[in-house]
């Protein structure tokens, strides 16, 4: 295994609160073979469509900054920069914000680095945040597990097309 095939099962494993063996991660050749392995952990179940977790992050997201910053909705949208949304007293807001949104390892907004609008910060709070924006003991679905799993692999490796069946590093081009 490559050191991206390693910082994405450490993602998994953070995102899910799960340990993959190394036997177990040498087995999983495409995404959809770690979403098949990550639902049986989970014992996730086909459920009625729910919203997505990124849904749930932004909106979460977007009521914490209107009320931290005092904005308007129309103007909490995903390519709003953060630094022209928080731009007074940003230590003080942020606070809040991380705290109205109930997500407490939201990163300190990089007015240098990414997250930089409030999309990226939602693709931050859905890879990195995960089970803080599932409710307690709410069961996990395919779908969600799906999301998170393509979501860490974007997140590590840049790559945004490709499908559940695209071997990691034949298509995809992970080492």
């Amino acid at each position: 295994m490559g050191l991206d095939s390693v910082e994405i099962v450490m993602g998994w494993e953070e995102s899910f609160g799960i340990s993959i063996s190394n036997d177990e991660a040498m087995t999983l050749r495409s995404p959809g073979l770690a979403v098949a392995l990550i639902a049986q952990k989970l014992g996730a179940r086909d459920e009625p469509q729910r919203p997505c977790l990124t849904l749930r992050a932004f909106h979460r997201l977007r009521h914490s900054i209107m009320s931290a910053a005092s904005v308007t909705r129309d103007r909490v949208r995903p390519d709003a920069r953060l630094n022209t949304l928080i731009s007074t007293d940003r230590r003080h807001t942020w606070q809040a914000v991380r705290a109205g949104c109930g997500i407490a390892s939201l990163p300190n907004p990089g007015w240098l680095l990414l997250p930089r609008t409030a999309g990226d910060l939602t693709c931050w709070a859905v890879v990195h945040a995960t089970k803080e924006l599932k409710r307690p003991g709410e069961s996990w679905t395919r779908s969600e597990i799906r999301d998170i799993v393509r979501a860490v692999v974007a997140d590590v490796t840049g790559a945004k097309e490709f499908d559940d069946d695209d071997d990691f590093i034949h298509d995809i081009g992970i080492d």
